[in-house]
Order: structure tokens, then C-alpha cells, then sequence
């Protein structure tokens, strides 16, 4: 049977799947009945599997993952299925007919995206034509439906989770991967859930003594630390409750791969740092952002040169917040975070606190707006833009599928692929041959052309 945490083991020492799906916080029962059946399905699948534990315990820590984020059921239900089909376990045709044609269409997008790794510039000089549809096709499926990447990117966390006993060259290649495609992928779609953990265990596997180090720093500390910030926090939720702010404030824990790598960029060892102590405002409105950013500088020196506002000048990523470090009691150094409650779920949700799916959407899932869909695109242009930048990205990859080809989206919200140069006629006769005889003009950008 599969290893779990203890949370999920019943008296007898089993797994427990109702006190399991309990735990993820799904509120609607006919929800939690699909997952449990799901769960059966794979239970009945894996039967004699050699693998069986692995595939269903990775299922079950994809469904974990998503779950924090909120997905829908469909997205939930294709986590736990999807190990038994990258295996091989069970076709997609079998599962077409078991579990429909939605989760099945999800499973088969997040099965496009191993061509991902021909993204990656390698020794090799050139890449095949065949090589080329797979990323071609990889794409779509990305932008066709944002939940086929917030997958893959669960499945590469339960991954690096799975090989943390593993021999050392198995570790360092997941974090070399994931390093160099997957982080700064969950980066520029602003999952900041998904970030941190992806870079922290990269980070602990690519550079163990320096991760033990840090690790080693931050628990020694941890107790005045704690002591400090709660004292801090009291005074600040205080004035604000004084002055009529209405706002969360609290500690927030930070991320070692952050602390190391701006201890690297600032060249500071850890006792000069500015966040290791660190406090988060969550406001109502956007008024009280300011109002609150007021009240702390009010009653703290801040330090002019650390201070960002990234509401009024958001980051590529879309991020908002206010960064602020001031001098707190015995002129320690607090770094704090002002931004809104919508703020907040975008930054920890990013694309996911946008394009949350319905229960009991249509077959195939629902849609965003054009509006929606268009910045997704152009996100994952900008991720793949700083893979070529970097040198990460094949140089013909990048010539075919981003810079020979044009992406256009239909009145239904599907994505068409087309080769440069082509014209509105030709998206005309590619969508269907009365489409293109009947077309007598088009209009892009709101004009007509």
C-alpha cells in the first residue's frame, strides 16, 4: 500500500482516503464523492503493479499540492490519474471511456509538456522536425488550458520530494531541470506557492552546505526571532486598529534559496540581512495600503533605498505589493510587505486566483476572456524569452516554434498556429474553407485591415 503521512492513516494503519480527501478543504460533497471514486479507479488499476506505492502516493502529493491551490475537481481528479498514464498504466482511451473526456484532455496537455525538455539547449546542434511539433504541440496544450502547466509544475515538486533519498546525480539532475525550465516558469506566471518550493529543494540538492548552513542559522535563531517579530506585530496591529486601518498583520516565513540568493546579490552575510525578519500587512483596500504604509513609517526610520512600490509599477509577473524595510527596536532591521487581500491571492495563486474554474463547467472547462488568455500567452512568450537569454534555450527551438510561427486566437477562445507571415485570410481558410471564401475583411487591434 502506498506510504503516507500519518495524518492519513487510520487505526489500523492504512491509508484512509475519506479522511484524506477531509483534509484538502473541498467544500462541495458531489466533489469529494468523484475524488474518492477516482481514488478506487487507481486503487483497481495498480492492483500487482510493481510500482503501485509510487504511483499512488505521487498521484496523492499532486492532489495535495493542487488543492492549496484551489483547482477544480477535474484538475484534482487528473493529478491522481496521471502517474497510471505517464507509466503507461492505463491508456487514455480507457480512461476516455472511465472518466471522461475533460480530465482525460487535461492528462494528454500535461503529457504534451515533456517536450518541455526540448526547450534545453544541449550538445546537440539540431533538433528534428518531429522535435519541433512536439514543442509546437506543447505550447497549445499551455495555452489551450493554464491548469495542464499548474499540473506539471505539482507533478515536478512531487518529483524532487521523491528523490530526496535518491543517489546524488538523480537529485541534481531534477534540480538542474527544474532549475532551468520549471521555477522560472511558475515565476512568470506568479505562482508564488509553487516557486518557493520548486527553487528551495533545487537549491538544497544543487548546493547542500550552503542550504544545511542557512537551514542551521535560521533554527538556531529561531525562538528570539519569533519573540521579536510577535512583539513587533503586536505594536504595528495596535496604531493601525488606532488609526482605523483595517488590515492582517503577521510573520511570514522566509524562503532559504531567497535568503542565499540575496545574500549572493548584495554580497551580505546573514546577520546584515534585512528580511530574515519579516512581516506582511494584508489590507482591505488599496487606501489602506498607503494609510498603513504611513503608520509604519511614521513610528519606524525606514531605509529610503530599500523602499519599492510595486502596486503603482507592478513586476513583469504581474506581482503587487509595497516593500519597505525600517529600523524596529534595538535598530534591527524588518523587511514588510503591504498589499491587498486580491494582492495577496495573486501572488500565491498567480494564474490560478485568475482563471479559477466553475464547478460543473462545460465538457473541456471553461473559458477566460480574450482579455485573460492574451497575457497568458505573453507570459509564457516572456518565459520563454529569458530561457534564450540565458542560453537555455536551443537556438532552432526557439527560430521555429516562437519566432517563425503566429499564435491567434478564435472567437471561441481556441489558439491557431500558424506560420509568420500569414495573413487574416489564412486564419480565415484555416478555421473552415466558407469561412475564408465569404471573408471581406478583418480587424486587429480594434482597426480594420
Amino acid at each position: 500500500m502506498v506510504a503516507v503521512r500519518s495524518a492519513h492513516i487510520n487505526k489500523a494503519g492504512e491509508f484512509d482516503p475519506e479522511k484524506w480527501i477531509a483534509s484538502l478543504g473541498i467544500t462541495s460533497q458531489k466533489s469529494c464523492e468523484c475524488l474518492a471514486e477516482t481514488w478506487a479507479y487507481c486503487l483497481q488499476q495498480t492492483q500487482g503493479h510493481p510500482d503501485a506505492s509510487l504511483l499512488l502516493w505521487r498521484g496523492v502529493e499532486m492532489v495535495e499540492i493542487l488543492s492549496t491551490l484551489s483547482m477544480d475537481i477535474d484538475t484534482l481528479r487528473a493529478a491522481l490519474l496521471f502517474p497510471l498514464a505517464d507509466a503507461n498504466v492505463v491508456s487514455e482511451d480507457v480512461l476516455r471511456e472511465s472518466v471522461g473526456k475533460s480530465v482525460v484532455n487535461l492528462i494528454h496537455g500535461v503529457r504534451d509538456m515533456a517536450a518541455i525538455r526540448q526547450l534545453k539547449a544541449t550538445h546537440t546542434d539540431s533538433v528534428s522536425s518531429e522535435q519541433v511539433d512536439n514543442v509546437r504541440r506543447m505550447l497549445l496544450a499551455m495555452v489551450d488550458d493554464f491548469r495542464c502547466v499548474v499540473i506539471k509544475l505539482a507533478e515536478r515538486i512531487a518529483h524532487l520530494r521523491e528523490v530526496k533519498d535518491a543517489p546524488e546525480d538523480e537529485r541534481v539532475l531534477a534540480a538542474k531541470e527544474c532549475t532551468n525550465i520549471y521555477a522560472p516558469l511558475a515565476n512568470r506566471l506568479g505562482i508564488g506557492q509553487l516557486k518557493w518550493e520548486l527553487e528551495d529543494y533545487c537549491f538544497r540538492y544543487l548546493h547542500p552546505t550552503e542550504y544545511k548552513r542557512i537551514a542551521k542559522l535560521l533554527h538556531e535563531r529561531r525562538l528570539d526571532r519569533e519573540h521579536y517579530i510577535e512583539e513587533f506585530v503586536g505594536h504595528l496591529r495596535a496604531e493601525m486598529k488606532a488609526e482605523g486601518v483595517k488590515a492582517e498583520v503577521y510573520g511570514r516565513p522566509k524562503h532559504i534559496y531567497s535568503i542565499w540568493r540575496k545574500m549572493q546579490k548584495k554580497n551580505l552575510a546573514f546577520d546584515e540581512l534585512f528580511d530574515v525578519r519579516a512581516v506582511r500587512i494584508v489590507a482591505e483596500r488599496l487606501q489602506d495600503c498607503y494609510a498603513a504604509l504611513g503608520i509604519v513609517h511614521t513610528h519606524y526610520r525606514h531605509l529610503p533605498d530599500e523602499f519599492d512600490d510595486y502596486v503603482a509599477n507592478p513586476k513583469p509577473n504581474g506581482y503587487q505589493s509595497i516593500h519597505t524595510v525600517v529600523l524596529g527596536p534595538g535598530g534591527k532591521t524588518v523587511e514588510i510587505q503591504i498589499r491587498t487581500k486580491q494582492m495577496h491571492e495573486d501572488a500565491e495563486l498567480g494564474v490560478a486566483a485568475h482563471w479559477k474554474y466553475k464547478e460543473g463547467a462545460a465538457a473541456g472547462g471553461a473559458r477566460s476572456g480574450h482579455e485573460d488568455r492574451i497575457a497568458w500567452l505573453r507570459k509564457l512568450i516572456a518565459w520563454q524569452e529569458e530561457m534564450a537569454d540565458s542560453g537555455e534555450m536551443l537556438d532552432e527551438v526557439r527560430s521555429q516554434v516562437f519566432d517563425d510561427r503566429v499564435y491567434v486566437f478564435t472567437p471561441k477562445g481556441d489558439v491557431v498556429d500558424l506560420p509568420a507571415g500569414s495573413t487574416p485570410l489564412d486564419f480565415a481558410y484555416h478555421i473552415h474553407s466558407d469561412v475564408g471564401h465569404r471573408c471581406i475583411g478583418a480587424k486587429i487591434g480594434g482597426r480594420i485591415v
